[in-house]
C-alpha cells in the first residue's frame, strides 16, 4: 500500500490544478499571457502522527523503497471516509454509467456513446471526475468536467468538455472503451518531497513535513 496508505491516512490534501502561465507587459501597456503545459495534477499531502510503528514497518520501508524516482498509481477514495472528494454527482446509476462508451476526442472534448444506457436527468455535472479506459482499458489520465451534461440515450456523439486538453498514451486509442466515473479514478504520480521519519514515544511515526506528489505525465 505504501504510498496509498499514506493518502487514506491523510489530515488534509491540498489538490492544485491550476494553469500554469507566462506573461509579457509591452513597453505600450500590452500584457499579454500564454498556457505552459497541460494542468499537470499536484497534491499535497499532510500525515498524522498516529501511525503506528511496530505494524507499519512494512509500509514505511515501500515508501522509502519507492522514493522519489518510481511512480505510485493512488485513488483518493481508497478509505470510504473519503468517497466524497471525487463522488459522482450525476444521475445515472453506476451499472447504466457502464454501458456508455467512449468514440472520439479533440482538444479538450471527449465524445461518448449513450445509446447503451438508460436513465434520465443529468449524466455529468460539473466538476464530475472522468477517465476514459481506452481500448486497453489502461489510460492513466483523469480529467474534470466544466459543464453539465445532460443524459440524452438517443445520443451517440455527446460532447463532454473538460478542464484540460485530453492527453495522448502510446499503444492507447481513445476510439473505444468505456469510461470510469467518480470514485474509480485514479493518478500515476511520483513524489516531490519525500519527508523523514521519526519514531516517538507510544510506538507511532512522526513525518518531517507534507508529502507533495506531481501527476506523471508520459
Amino acid at each position: 500500500m505504501s504510498l496509498q496508505t499514506i493518502i487514506d491516512n491523510a489530515t488534509y490534501l491540498d489538490i492544485d490544478i491550476r494553469k500554469q502561465s507566462g506573461s509579457t507587459l509591452s513597453r505600450s501597456g500590452h500584457y499579454k499571457t500564454a498556457d505552459r503545459n497541460v494542468n499537470v495534477y499536484s497534491f499535497k499531502v499532510g500525515m498524522h502522527e498516529g501511525l503506528t510503528y511496530s505494524t507499519n514497518r512494512g509500509v514505511i520501508q515501500d515508501i522509502y523503497t519507492t522514493g522519489a524516482t518510481n511512480e505510485s498509481n493512488i485513488s483518493l477514495n481508497n478509505n470510504s471516509n473519503m468517497n466524497y472528494l471525487t463522488a459522482y454527482q450525476g444521475d445515472i446509476s453506476g451499472a447504466e454509467l457502464n454501458n456508455i462508451s467512449v468514440n472520439g476526442v479533440f482538444g479538450a472534448e471527449i465524445y461518448i456513446d449513450q445509446t447503451s444506457a438508460t436513465g434520465s436527468g443529468t449524466l455529468f455535472k460539473k466538476g464530475d471526475f472522468i477517465q476514459p479506459k481506452g481500448n486497453t482499458d489502461t489510460y492513466r489520465y483523469p480529467y474534470q468536467v466544466t459543464s453539465d451534461v445532460a443524459f440524452n440515450s438517443s445520443s451517440s456523439n455527446t460532447t463532454v468538455s473538460v478542464h484540460r486538453p485530453v492527453l495522448s498514451q502510446s499503444g492507447v486509442a481513445l476510439t473505444s472503451g468505456g469510461i470510469k466515473v467518480g470514485k474509480d479514478v485514479r493518478w500515476h504520480v511520483k513524489m516531490l518531497t519525500l519527508p523523514e521519519y521519526s519514531i516517538v514515544p507510544h510506538d507511532r511515526v512522526a513525518f518531517s513535513d507534507d508529502f507533495t506528489l506531481i501527476e506523471v505525465i508520459t
